[in-house]
């Protein structure tokens, strides 16, 4: 069974925007940045400390699209969004196991696996207030949802020496930990606002969450039917 590998991207969009309006559509450029907090299977299940303490950091050039429709309708509603990222994060075991005094606990800290993740994709936003393109307030808010390929490499190592044995890594990691690349899909869904700066210029503070089509993005995946867990 596929396990979640799951991403939180809060980011704040700086515009330089240029827009076409001569022709039937609008367009925006922009540069995004943020934290990233990564869960997947470093750490308990269910632990907001592994969530709140594996975060990485990410980086996104942006080109936005709309249509320029006068005459109203769901044109004046939506923007699409294009985007190629790029994001690291360095993740370790957190919480109980993790900290306890035992030679489960030491192989678990020692434990890192350093990603990086490079992505191209889209992002259809709706705007239920209408766009930022026709006037209106300067605070705009919507939901997204998008998707993406994805270019990854994952670093695994241990402090107690080669990964692949059990004198280094816990037993149901070591057949599950290791190096790892290679590409995948996600999926991604986005609460957001733009506050409009001028008439070529807004910043956009969102929350995003996306699902990875892939146990092996951070180097780590236990046999599930061995593991349910």
């Amino acid at each position: 069974m596929l396990r979640k590998t799951l991403l939180l991207f809060i980011s704040i969009l700086s515009f330089a925007s240029a827009k076409a309006q001569g022709g039937s559509y609008y367009q925006e450029i922009g540069i995004m940045s943020g934290p990233v907090f990564f869960q997947g299977d470093f750490g308990e299940k269910g632990s907001s400390e592994n969530i709140t303490s594996n975060v990485g950091v990410s980086g996104s050039l942006v080109y936005y699209v709309s249509l320029n429709n006068n005459n109203g309708g769901l044109e004046r509603n939506l923007k699409v969004r294009f985007d190629a990222t790029l994001m690291s994060v360095s993740l370790n075991h957190y919480g109980k196991y993790a900290e306890s005094n035992t030679p489960f606990g030491e192989k678990l800290r020692a434990m890192q696996s350093d990603v990086k993740v490079s992505n191209v994709g889209f992002q259809l936003e709706y705007y239920p207030f209408e766009t930022d393109d026709y006037g209106g307030s300067g605070l705009t808010p919507y939901i997204a949802t998008g998707a993406q390929l994805n270019v990854y490499t994952a670093n695994a190592t241990s402090t107690l020496g080669p990964i692949g044995n059990s004198n280094t890594v816990p037993a149901k990691y070591v057949d599950g930990f290791k190096d790892s690349n290679g590409t995948a899909f996600s999926m991604t869904g986005a609460l957001g606002v733009r506050y409009k700066l001028s008439s070529s210029g807004a910043v956009v503070l969102e929350g995003q969450f996306k699902y990875y089509f892939s146990d092996w993005i951070e180097g780590m995946n236990p046999d599930p039917k061995v593991y349910k867990e």
